[in-house]
C-alpha cells in the first residue's frame, strides 16, 4: 500500500521557522500545526 505525504505550505513553514527559532521541539510543532512529526522532520531536513 502507497503512502502519501503532505508537503507543509508555505504559511505552516513560517510557522515552523518562527517556533524553531523560539526553540520550541520539532515534536511541539507538529503538535502545533496537527501534523505527524516525521512531515515535520523531513521538511527541516530539506531547508536547513
Amino acid at each position: 500500500m502507497a503512502r502519501s505525504f503532505a508537503q507543509l505550505s508555505f504559511d505552516e513553514r513560517r510557522i515552523v521557522a518562527r517556533m524553531h527559532e523560539k526553540k520550541f521541539s520539532q515534536a511541539e510543532i507538529a503538535r502545533a500545526l496537527q501534523r505527524d512529526r516525521s512531515t515535520i522532520y523531513r521538511d527541516q531536513a530539506k531547508y536547513v
